[in-house]
Order: structure tokens, then C-alpha cells, then sequence
């Protein structure tokens, strides 16, 4: 269960890339970075006792859009009656004394508390609802929580709104939050707000490993509200609760999350530049909202779950950088981006980079209205984690979806896309796949579709390893292929249904020992095709060439 407290790299795409160009694209940004914001944290000094390796840090890479992105809006800056210097005003700012209650004296509506440089000790909560206009900026500050074994009362250090009193217009910004020490790890920032939320250059070193809630929470709790998380950064995730101390409460069951929006979200947070590391309960999670979370460049790794995990309407995901490149013992589903529900979701320009797969790229519930994706690469290497991976994979049930001008390099065994059945469309423009997989193990088909209806247009499929791997399943009636070339070293279309239109494809094996085309059962309609060795089983064939 989740708490309940409550790439940048992308080249222009084109069909036909290989595994080698891939990595090469996405490891040649990655050695080039345009950082925005605060620096990562340095290196990680401790993990996680069931792992073998030290966490790996992620950063933020460069991306182009190609793809058009929801604009974000401005937050108004805020004009304050009040602008306290803390450690003029008293606060300890060398690490040795808690500012917790001078802060809790100073924080009120229409004030903005300025910390110098320094360290600044919190031991307890600061609590804050209500409010209208308040802030906290830093110069160069670090805010310190002390161990969990000697937190005061509830794990968080500043809890700014509440959802049944939320405060308004909001800003969060310049901090460092160092986890460093052992055992530490709380919430370094609950905001809940009607509007006007501004969460910026916020940098967590260290890891979280007190296995409590997970660093970050926020809400826009007015369907008209909006806010802006930038440049927030916790590369070095989180620990799984059962290897930790549990010596403050309350404890959460997996693990902390890395950045959680409630249910009580309702209206639009934007999250632009910003890293999510390793977390046990999903890295960015929209937790079952009504609420738009619209999610801009930015690297999220190898979390347990969903990297980036969305709900709410026109929710989406644009130029982002997923990497899976490491298993702990105790992740069981490293989904790169996880949509659980909504209508007009989107993934566009995004690099989703699976060296270790341990879950589906793309994972599409069944409660999900509609989805797009867009101009999106991803590649599945070779592991162990799982014998089958699928790179894109629809659930029953789940609603309309288009996946357009995208490319899959399918290396792991398995569907490079797998849409099961449902009463609504599923749309597949100019989509590449190749890959090394051979069908030996798992799903011999790299594409497959169980629904009806479901349109391949333009399709670029290119699977010469091994014998035994297909290139298209089809298992279900009145599906569409129009355009396109399907190359596998097994037989390269299958089909299963009735009322099937393959037009204008070219399609053939590798060795040349079966036909393009096999109607297992049903019938299918071939139209203007070019086949090598031809097409067998109950087909209606009008100017196919046979080669």
C-alpha cells in the first residue's frame, strides 16, 4: 500500500534505430549534461542492507520536445508584510540547537523567513495552516533532522496547509536537506494549498532511511488551484522499511515514496527538472487523485513499483529520462511510467532506458479512459529479474489508446507491445521495434493484440535473431494492418480473427522457410502486399505480389 498520511535525453526520433545508436544516444547526453537547478547530491556512502551495490544517483539530462507540452504557469511572486533574517532573529544556524521553536514563533501570513548560510538543526514539526502568503527562502542553508530516535512527534519537519485548511500562495525554495546521517529521513516538506504553490531548487543528499514517509508531499486541493515543483532533487531514494531501525512512528509498510500528491489533489502541479532516485513505494506518485500532475524533463530511477506514476486528467509526462539500471532484492515491479487511471494522458518525447528491467516500460490499468504516446523511446535489455518483460503493455479493459512515431528496442524476451482486450480502440502509427530477443522464452510475438478493432499503420519491425521470434500476433477480429514492414526470423504475421485487413505491407522471414502470413484461424484480407513465400490458411487476396 502507499503512504496514506493522508531524459533528459531525446534525440529526434527516427525509424530504424538500432540498440547500439540507442545507447549510444541516450550514454552521449548522459555525459554531456545541462543541468538545471541545484547540483546532485554527492555519491552515496550508504544503501540499502538487502543490496549488494551502493544506490545509484541519478541526474537530470538534456531533452528536445518534438512533442507540444502543457504551458506551465506563473506564480505570482508573493508581496510580503514581513521579512524576518531567522538567525537574526535567533536561529542557530551551526547544526548545534533545534530552530523548531523560533520558527514555529515566527511563521504566520503575509512573512517570508530568510535563512543564511549555515545548518539548521529540526527536531519537531513546524505546523502552519491557514495561512495566506507565507514562505521560506534559503542562501546557501541546509536544514538537518535529527535522527529518527530523537524526532519529537510526527516525522515531518515543515507540515505548511492541511487539506481541510489549507493555506495559500507559497514558496519553498534554495535548501539543502541532509540525510547524510544515519537513521534520518522524514518528510522534509508537507504543503498543502488552495493555489500558488512554488517548491524550487531544493536538493536531499543522502538517503532516507528512518522507514518513514518519504521526503516530499504536496496538494493543490482547489480544482482551480496550481503549483510548480523545479529543480527538486532526492537522486539517492530510500531504504525498504524492514531494513531499517523503525524506531519512529508511524512507520510505513514497503518503504517511503519519493514525492506523493494524495488523494485530496485536485487541481494542476506541474514538476519540471527534477530527480527521483530509487524509493521501495513508487518514485513520483499521484496517489489515486482528481488532480493533473504534468511532469517536464527530469531523470526518475529504478523505484519499486512506478517511477512516475499518474492519475488524474490530462495528466502527463514530457521529456523525462526513466532509467532502470539496478534491482534490490526486494523490488518485485520497476514499471518506468505507470498510468492507473484518467482520461487524455500523455507520455511524449521521453526516454524510457531499461538496462535491467523489472517491470513494463509503459503500463496502462484498466481504469484508464484514454492515453497517448508519443515520440517516446524504449529499450529493454537483457536480465534476469523477469522471464518475459513487456515494453508497452495494455491491460484489459483499459481505454483508447494512440501510440504514434515511438520506437521499442526489445532485447529481454518478451512483447515489445502487448494490448489486451477492450471495447475501445487501440491505435499503432509508425512504431519501430527491433531488438535481439528470439522468441525461445516467453512471448514469441513482439507485437501482439487481443482486441478487437486495434489499427497497425506504418509499423517498422525488424527481429532477425534466433528462429523462433514473430513479429505481429494478431488475436482478435476486424484488426487493421495498413503500411508497413515486418522482418522476424520466425514467421512475421500470425493471425487468429476474422474480418482482418493486411494492406500494403512487406513481410517476410529472415531464412525464408515460411510464409509471410499465416490465418491460423479465422479469415483475413490481403490487399496490395509484398510476401515473401506467400501467405496460408483462409485469406481473400486481391494484387498481392509473392516473392
Amino acid at each position: 500500500m502507499p503512504e496514506r498520511e493522508e531524459a533528459r535525453t531525446l534525440s529526434r526520433l527516427s525509424p530504424g534505430v538500432s540498440r547500439r545508436s540507442f545507447l549510444g544516444t541516450t550514454g552521449a547526453a548522459a555525459a554531456s549534461l545541462s543541468v538545471s537547478g541545484t547540483a546532485a547530491a554527492g555519491s552515496c556512502s550508504r544503501q540499502d542492507s538487502d543490496s549488494d551495490v551502493a544506490i545509484k544517483k541519478a541526474s537530470t539530462d538534456e531533452v528536445e520536445l518534438q512533442s507540444e507540452a502543457p504551458e506551465s504557469e506563473s506564480v505570482a511572486d508573493i508581496d510580503y508584510d514581513e521579512v524576518i533574517n531567522v538567525v537574526e532573529a535567533g536561529a542557530d544556524n551551526t547544526g548545534g540547537k533545534s530552530i523548531t521553536p523560533l520558527i514555529r514563533d515566527l511563521a504566520s501570513s503575509n512573512t517570508l523567513l530568510k535563512f543564511p548560510e549555515g545548518r539548521y538543526l529540526v527536531d519537531e514539526w513546524v505546523r502552519l495552516t491557514g495561512f495566506e502568503n507565507f514562505g521560506m527562502v534559503g542562501e546557501n542553508a541546509t536544514l538537518v533532522p535529527a535522527p529518527a530516535n530523537q524526532y519529537k512527534g510526527d516525522p515531518i519537519m515543515f507540515k505548511l496547509g492541511v487539506f481541510s485548511n489549507p493555506g495559500r500562495n507559497l514558496e519553498f525554495r534554495n535548501f539543502t536537506v541532509d540525510y547524510t546521517a544515519p537513521n534520518t529521513g522524514v518528510r522534509a516538506l508537507h504543503a498543502a494549498v488552495s493555489d500558488g504553490l512554488r517548491v524550487e531548487n531544493v536538493a536531499v543528499e543522502g538517503v532516507h532511511d528512518a522507514g518513514t514517509w518519504g521526503p516530499f508531499k504536496a496538494d493543490i486541493v482547489d480544482s482551480g488551484g496550481y503549483g510548480i515543483v523545479k529543480n527538486v532533487e532526492v537522486p539517492e531514494g530510500g531504504v525498504y522499511t524492514k531494513n531499517t531501525a523503525q524506531d519512529i512512528e508511524p512507520t510505513v509498510k514497503n518503504g517511503p515514496t519519493g514525492f506523493l500528491l494524495s488523494p485530496f489533489h485536485a487541481g494542476r502541479l506541474d514538476v519540471v527538472d527534477s530527480v527521483i532516485g530509487a524509493f521501495p513505494d513508487n518514485g513520483l506518485y499521484d496517489s489515486e487523485s482528481p488532480g493533473q500532475v504534468v511532469v517536464k524533463g527530469g531523470r526518475f530511477a529504478n523505484s519499486n513499483s512506478g517511477n512516475i506514476r499518474i492519475t488524474g486528467d490530462n495528466s502527463g509526462v514530457y521529456g523525462a529520462h526513466v532509467v532502470i539500471d539496478q534491482n534490490r532484492p526486494n523490488d518485485r515491479g520497476q514499471h518506468g511510467v505507470r498510468f492507473d487511471g484518467g482520461k487524455n494522458l500523455t507520455v511524449a518525447d521521453t526516454v524510457i532506458e531499461m538496462t535491467q528491467p523489472n517491470g513494463h516500460g509503459i503500463f496502462t490499468l484498466s481504469s484508464v479512459e484514454s492515453a497517448t504516446i508519443e515520440n517516446t523511446k524504449i529499450f529493454a535489455g537483457k536480465n534476469d529479474a523477469r522471464e518475459t518483460i513487456k515494453s508497452i503493455a495494455v491491460r484489459k479493459g483499459a481505454g483508447a489508446i494512440d501510440i504514434i512515431n515511438s520506437e521499442v528496442v526489445q532485447d529481454h524476451e518478451g512483447p515489445a507491445l502487448n494490448v489486451s482486450d477492450g471495447s475501445s480502440p487501440v491505435r499503432v502509427k509508425g512504431l519501430s521495434v527491433s531488438g535481439e530477443s528470439t522468441g525461445e522464452t516467453g512471448s514469441r510475438e513482439a507485437l501482439i493484440t487481443q482486441r478487437d478493432g486495434t489499427e497497425f499503420r506504418g509499423l517498422d519491425v525488424d527481429l532477425p535473431n534466433g528462429s523462433r521470434r514473430r513479429a505481429l500476433g494478431i488475436f482478435s477480429d476486424s484488426v487493421s494492418v495498413l503500411g508497413g514492414t515486418y522482418s522476424s526470423s520466425g514467421l512475421p504475421i500470425t493471425v487468429e480473427g476474422s474480418d482482418v485487413l493486411i494492406k500494403e505491407v512487406t513481410a517476410g522471414a529472415y531464412d525464408g522457410s515460411t510464409v509471410a502470413v499465416d490465418v491460423e484461424s479465422g479469415v483475413a484480407k490481403l490487399v496490395n502486399n509484398k510476401l515473401t513465400n506467400g501467405a496460408a490458411g483462409d485469406i481473400i487476396e486481391q494484387g498481392n505480389e509473392y516473392i
